[in-house]
């Protein structure tokens, strides 16, 4: 089976479902009109870059992405793809709804169904379409559905969900840690970190306030800020304002291969997002035996029990994220070794990529084989 798989970035996620797809046997080819080339080692072996003359921005408007259209349309006259697997929503998503092309599958990223939908009519509008038009949708998580089912009747036959989950043993709480970490090796040191984009989606700014407020209470407190985004400026200048220079550390980038061994390296993982879907970063962080503190979204519910596997705080609440991570750093070594064992549990029951991903397949097959489903 020929795949056109259709997005807008190269993130590690996109990686993730090229390289399984790949290893099934798909003939697949990856179309992302934001980026010029993927980087060195990044495309999975045996899927094949789209190659477009018209660069779209990644963070551009709906209206942005229509103008690729013609292009698109041109790429799948060329590739003759059997099926087209396209997402998130409003960009990619929206682009194939235009074209017409079917069958298709639409897969939301989580945001753009439960955030990115509510920015403006033109947002709305591109979501419904690609929501309307595809023959199938794929989401992570119960709350996904229900936003996507509330702005389109979507059958719920022509719904794949299952997590963006992680491979049994890749994340677990024995094996390597960072040597250059040495503030995390400080005796009586407690570190939490954050793996998420420095924007404010994620609640940069309130990590950032949270932070201040429980170390001004516990100076023990240590924050490990991995990768960049946006605000880098705003988060260096917070650091230096409040002379929390010798409490937070900012890696930079981290390879995926090495993301195990700084989870290792921490002691709580922190999330202050404003919205998502099924976070793989939380998956990541529970399968590692981590205790979590993290926004209290539908989403998060669906993996965190409240006071068991770790805690939610609301959103945009930097004193209530304060009073949590206080919480969570505080809990005695048989408490944390309940919550590591529950969070373990808890990732290898429902988060197993390799069991889970076989269901995406047959929605493939069903829809090959029904070219016209809707």
């Amino acid at each position: 089976m020929r795949v056109l798989y259709f997005s807008d970035n190269t993130s590690d996620h996109n990686r993730r479902f090229l390289e399984k797809l790949s290893e099934v046997g798909l003939e697949v080819w990856f179309l992302d009109p934001t980026s010029d080339h993927p980087a060195l080692n990044w495309l999975p072996d045996g899927v094949r870059w789209v190659r477009t003359g018209q660069k779209v921005r990644r963070d551009g408007e709906p209206a942005a992405f229509a103008e690729f259209l013609p292009e698109f349309r041109d790429r799948l006259k060329e590739i003759r793809p059997a099926l087209v697997h396209a997402g998130p929503t409003h960009s990619s998503g929206y682009v194939t709804a235009l074209s017409k092309f079917h069958p298709w599958l639409l897969t939301s990223w989580g945001s753009d169904v439960l955030y990115q939908s509510e920015q403006g009519p033109q947002w709305k509008q591109a979501t419904q379409l690609a929501l309307s038009s595809a023959d199938a949708f794929f989401c992570d998580c119960d709350a996904v559905r229900a936003k996507a089912q509330q702005l389109v009747d979507v059958p719920d036959d022509s719904i794949v969900q299952l997590p963006w989950g992680i491979r049994k043993g890749s994340f677990t709480p024995d094996g390597a840690r960072p040597a250059e970490l040495e503030f995390a090796h400080e005796p009586g040191t407690k570190v939490l970190i954050s793996t998420r984009s420095w924007e404010p989606l994620y609640g940069i700014g309130v990590l950032l306030e949270a932070f201040r407020q429980a170390y001004k209470t516990d100076a023990s407190l240590r924050l490990l800020l991995l990768g960049n985004g946006s605000h880098v400026t705003q988060v260096r200048e917070f650091i230096s304002a409040h002379g929390l220079a010798g409490a937070i550390r900012m890696p930079g980038h981290v390879c995926r291969k090495d993301m195990p061994s700084w989870f290792r390296s921490a002691d709580v993982y922190v999330s202050c997002a404003q919205s998502d879907g099924t976070s793989v970063s939380l998956l990541e962080a529970m399968a590692t035996g981590l205790p979590v503190v993290v926004t209290d979204l539908p989403s998060n519910r669906e993996w965190v029990d409240d006071g068991q596997s770790g805690w939610l705080a609301p959103a945009n609440s930097a004193e209530q994220f304060a009073n949590r991570f206080l919480r969570a750093t505080r809990l005695n070594p048989d408490q944390r070794n309940l919550v590591a064992l529950r969070n373990q549990r808890i990732v290898e029951e429902r988060a197993d990529w390799d069991r889970n991903f076989p269901r995406l397949l047959k929605m493939y097959e069903l829809l090959t084989a029904m070219p016209a489903r809707r």
